[in-house]
Formats: structure tokens, C-alpha cells, sequence
């Protein structure tokens, strides 16, 4: 009798462990779903260094679905360099003391300089530093519309042309907001990046160096890949 008992106790121990490993051999071969990260394709706006000045770079098509009536004035192939700045100083072909002094010492009004070009940033501007930033394109968008919200609108929704550059075959239009020492033309680059979501703070942004000091890190560039 305890035989039999000790014969059916090892048969149910062997089953029980056939069955532990058929088990174990179902969850082994069975996939693991698991969602894998999403990968964010970029834009690629610039910034452009003039010395103490800076201005971005971006499509020319891009800009021109936002404001169509630039087209007239730049086209819609290759890009775009845009500029904010004092309205007196930045037209000036030779800047005086007195107009950099007017220009800093109180509020006064503003400009945007337009600048089309073809062929590639760097090849365009070889004696300037030129930073290329990446972004997602939601906050390539999100760039593009506090550019295109800069222009001063006319009633007919025209854009104020004002007069031609100072290089190249763009033109000056009349723009928002007031320029003055501590909301200079490297702060509106810098805030025109900020909107993207990358890494760079406009709050007192002052100076060339001060913005590119920031983009010269770069971003992260996590769970991302090119276009």
C-alpha cells in the first residue's frame, strides 16, 4: 500500500512539474508587447551671428504660407533671414552714436529685416557663425507663428514694407513691439527659439554672445530622429 502511495505521489509530482515547464515554455515563446518610443522627426531653423546682431533662418516657403503676402517681396524657394531691430539704427547704413544711444536709452519703435537667399546657411554666411537647431515640428511652428505675429499688419492684412535691406535683395517692414536695452535683437531670437521648447532662456538675452553661448550646447536630442 505505501508503495502504490509513493508511486502516485512521484506521478503527480512529475506532472506537476511537466505542466510548470509547459507553462514556463508558453510565456518564454510569446512576444512582449511593449510600445516602442516614438520617434519625433525634426526641423531645422538657424541662427545667424553678425557680430553684435543676430537674426533666424527659415524656409522661405514656410514663412510665406503664414504670410502670403511676403511672396511678392521674397518668393517661396530656398530661405529666409529675419532680423529684428531699432527702426532708425537698424536702417541706417552706418550706425552713429547717437542713434545707438536713442536706440538703447528708451523704448522706440521697431523693425524686421527680410533677407531671401538660396543654397545652404553656412555656404551663404561664410565669415558668420551659423547654428543650426533642430526642433520638433510642432515647435518649428510654434517658431514660425511668434515670426510671422512680429509683422506690424496693415488693415487690407498687407505687411508694411518699408524700404530695401541692408544686403542682398530683401526688404524692411514695419514691426511689433518696442526695442530698447534690455529687449534688444538677440532677445527676440532668443524668444523665437524659446517657443520651440528647446533649451534656451530669452530672459535677459541681451547680446549675440549670450544667446549662442546657450545654442552652442544643444539640445538633448532623446527619443528623436531626422526626418
Amino acid at each position: 500500500m505505501g508503495g502504490g502511495r509513493d508511486s502516485r505521489t512521484e506521478k503527480m509530482r512529475l506532472a506537476s512539474f511537466l505542466a510548470l515547464l509547459f507553462l514556463l515554455k508558453g510565456c518564454a515563446s510569446q512576444p512582449i508587447d511593449r510600445e516602442a518610443p516614438a520617434c519625433r522627426p525634426l526641423q531645422a531653423l538657424y541662427v545667424v551671428s553678425h557680430g553684435w546682431h543676430t537674426g533666424i533662418v527659415v524656409k522661405r516657403d514656410d514663412l510665406v504660407k503664414l504670410l502670403p503676402p511676403l511672396a511678392g517681396d521674397i518668393g517661396n524657394e530656398g530661405y529666409a533671414e529675419i532680423g529684428w531691430g531699432e527702426e532708425r539704427f537698424y536702417q541706417a547704413g552706418t550706425g552713429t552714436p547717437g542713434l545707438a544711444l536713442r536706440a538703447v536709452l528708451w523704448p522706440n519703435s521697431s523693425v524686421l529685416q527680410v533677407v531671401p537667399f538660396t543654397g545652404p546657411p553656412h555656404r551663404h554666411f561664410p565669415q558668420s557663425e551659423v547654428i543650426e537647431v533642430r526642433v520638433e515640428k510642432a515647435g518649428y511652428a510654434a517658431a514660425l507663428a511668434f515670426i510671422a505675429g512680429s509683422f506690424t499688419r496693415t488693415p487690407d492684412r498687407g505687411v508694411a514694407r518699408l524700404g530695401p535691406s541692408q544686403y542682398g535683395n530683401g526688404w524692411f517692414y514695419r514691426a511689433q513691439g518696442s526695442f530698447h536695452a534690455f529687449n534688444t535683437c538677440n532677445t527676440w531670437v532668443a524668444r523665437a527659439i524659446e517657443k520651440t521648447g528647446y533649451p534656451v532662456s530669452s530672459t535677459l538675452t541681451l547680446t549675440a554672445e549670450g544667446l549662442l553661448s546657450q545654442l552652442r550646447g544643444g539640445g538633448d536630442g532623446a527619443n528623436r530622429c531626422d526626418p
